[in-house]
């Protein structure tokens, strides 16, 4: 592995606070994985006791494999600690269960779940008012990212609105306390506030870690800096760039690469300006465009790639022939060189922008692959069996009790729901045990305590089976609630219907080979699958058929990917940066932002922006953004780009229709 004189510095730091100042394309993942290796081999560090977080799941795993390809001729077993700062905190909370009076079949709700379950809380005041839900799920998570419990929210809130948010966090986080029940929020608030109390647990931590490495250090915000804190490494190796902070919408603090500062006065600081990726032509204009930024610490990208092409600046007419010029680009680049579909990537500020892309890609045939689809294990059928494997591991939580008592139908209507709600309430038990009173019958009909008891007495036996034979489990629930059948009646057709099935074979698969463990992940147990789900919504259950065509995503989302060929769509005033951002006097993240998706670009990059532009129905004249004019002009080519798009320079004669058309068939297996 290639390492220049920096780096290799870098890596042979080992004693001490360390922070790594990498840019866009400085090959900081290589440096990570080359220290790990450094400590292990020639540090003596125990590989157990070193931890890395990073953040992202895809992260940590690509990192695993690249250790374990690394050391697998080793004798010793080696196990790294590579994880999300979720996934750290998750390994606290179930090392801590008996300090945290939490129960191991905790129930983890996903973000639509806590939405639920805060609404259920809130419908009698917020009525059917979905902005101020999401506003209260915002500043529970907001205090709770800041470190601060409901009590010290009552106290710090002035206006009424946050005074009655102050009273719901109080209402449901004492529900999350009573049902044994954490949300994502809580498996950092919970850990940070554990070792910062309880000085026992906080010393035990401390011991388990000789060696701390932080990536993409910038995006902390300040809970996470705290529990970093806590766990007081003397040793440790942070790596971030300021210039790539583009989540301060989920409290992201640039400034805690300032505070590092401050924290630890003997900080050794090095700098990765060495760029492996882009073209000169394109590092120039991305550093000539973050230059007019504000900096914690100044550094400037250097390359020994060629000087490129020049960035092309397409101005369209409107949002359609931006869409069309964009998709004639491609094509007529794929077929001049020869290249792959998956070697172009366009990116846009917000999703919306993708409607009129996708249109203009399917009428043209140009295979895509986008990443703002309903996510596997959001589909309905997969949510529903997710929310049965939820109440087996933990019957006591009232919430997916509800969720699966009438999925599908069992003739509990809402009138049964309501004096079974009264009777756990009055007697202090949950749903489930409120089923096993043998005075129900004094309240409800027989049928109905006959229907209960039956589906407490399956309950019950699936609870056994998930504990003694968990790869049946999926296969008992799918068969004992005639699964199948119900969703066939429930689809509008046949081709919905097996598109269901085949979703669940997936679903089915995917816990069976995470039960018995592989090269990606170690064997778990299915309530750390069940854990590893909900945290991991996005994992990603169809490895192939992603990677064929053109990639279509928000630069956010492409932040850490590279690509030789990248479209950079919507620069105009409002959309990049942001109208929002404007309005917030925020320019500098939305100039970090289009820093990012410049620094995407391998070879060649094409930005494009339009002179009117339809938002919800209302078509308005655009301004091309101003952070094209920030750019090297002398490395610009504006191109006026005619209005008589010709689709035929798409599928010419050049290319057989009907091979074309099987080619992509193909591709999107």
């Amino acid at each position: 592995m290639y390492l220049n004189i920096t780096q290799k510095k870098i890596i042979k730091y080992s004693h001490g606070p360390c922070l790594v100042l990498a840019g866009a394309g400085s090959g900081k993942t290589r440096v990570v994985i080359s220290k790990i290796i450094y400590l292990i081999n020639v540090c003596k560090v125990k590989s157990e006791n070193i931890v890395a977080i990073t953040f992202t799941n895809k992260s940590a795993q690509e990192m695993q494999l690249q250790l374990i390809k690394h050391f697998k001729n080793c004798n010793n077993k080696i196990k790294v600690n590579i994880s999300t700062f979720h996934s750290f905190g998750l390994r606290i909370i179930k090392s801590e269960l008996f300090h945290l009076n939490l129960k191991a079949n905790f129930s983890l709700l996903n973000q639509e779940d806590k939405l639920f379950l805060l609404k259920t809380f809130t419908k009698s005041v917020f009525k059917k008012n979905n902005d101020l839900l999401l506003k209260l799920s915002s500043k529970i998570s907001y205090w709770k990212n800041k470190l601060i419990d409901p009590l010290n929210a009552k106290l710090k809130s002035i206006t009424n609105l946050d005074k009655t948010f102050a009273m719901y966090y109080d209402l449901y986080q004492f529900h999350l306390n009573n049902f044994n029940k954490l949300d994502l929020d809580d498996l950092i608030f919970i850990p940070t506030l554990l070792l910062k109390n309880n000085a026992s647990a906080r010393l035990r931590w401390q011991k388990k870690v000789d060696y701390l490495l932080v990536d993409e250090y910038q995006d902390t915000n300040v809970i996470q800096y705290n529990l970093i804190k806590m766990l007081n490494p003397k040793n440790f190796t942070l790596v971030g760039d300021d210039d790539q902070s583009i989540y301060s919408w989920r409290g992201a603090e640039p400034k805690n690469l300032l505070f590092l500062k401050i924290d630890y006065p003997h900080l050794k600081i090095f700098k990765l300006e060495q760029n492996y990726r882009s073209s000169g032509r394109i590092l120039k204009a991305s550093n000539k465009l973050i230059a007019n930024n504000l900096h914690i610490y100044k550094k400037s990208l250097i390359t020994q790639l060629k000087y490129g092409s020049k960035i092309k600046i397409l101005q369209n007419i409107n949002e359609e022939y931006e869409a069309k010029n964009i998709a004639k680009e491609i094509v007529s680049h794929y077929k001049k060189f020869n290249t792959q579909f998956s070697d172009y990537a366009v990116l846009y500020r917000s999703n919306q922008q993708s409607k009129i892309l996708e249109s203009i890609f399917i009428k043209n045939h140009i295979p895509y692959n986008i990443n703002n689809r309903t996510q596997f294990l959001k589909f309905f059928e997969i949510k529903i069996l997710m929310n049965y494997l939820k109440f087996i591991l933990n019957p006591n939580d009232n919430f997916y009790f509800l969720k699966v008592i009438n999925v599908p139908g069992r003739k509990i209507g809402i009138s049964t729901i309501k004096k079974l709600k009264s009777w756990a309430i009055k007697n202090n038990i949950s749903l489930y045990k409120t089923c096993y009173n043998d005075n129900l019958e004094k309240i409800l009909s027989k049928n109905k305590v006959k229907s209960l008891k039956k589906f407490i007495k399956w309950i019950k036996e699936s609870i056994v089976l998930s504990d003694v034979q968990p790869m049946q489990i999926i296969s008992h629930i799918i068969k004992n609630i005639n699964y199948k059948n119900w969703l066939k009646e429930s689809s509008k057709d046949l081709v919905e219907f097996k598109k269901n099935v085949k979703n669940i074979s997936i679903f089915v698969n995917l816990i069976n080979e995470l039960l018995i463990g592989n090269s990606q992940h170690p064997q778990m147990t299915l309530s750390e699958i069940v854990s590893y789900l909900t945290l991991y919504e996005d994992v990603n259950v169809n490895r192939r058929s992603h990677l064929k065509g053109v990639f279509l995503m928000t630069l956010h989302a492409s932040k850490g990917l590279e690509f030789p060929f990248v479209f950079i769509a919507g620069l105009e005033e409002g959309i990049l940066p942001h109208y929002s951002s404007i309005s917030q006097n925020n320019i500098e993240e939305e100039r970090r932002l289009m820093y990012v998706g410049m620094t995407r670009a391998k070879k060649e990059l094409t930005l494009t922006f339009a002179n009117k532009r339809s938002n919800y129905g209302l078509t308005t004249l655009s301004k091309y953004s101003r952070f094209l004019l920030e750019l090297p002009q002398e490395d610009l080519v504006w191109i006026n780009q005619k209005n008589n798009f010709n689709s035929n320079i798409l599928l010419n004669n050049s290319i057989n229709r009907i091979k074309f058309l099987k080619k992509m068939l193909k591709l999107s297996k």
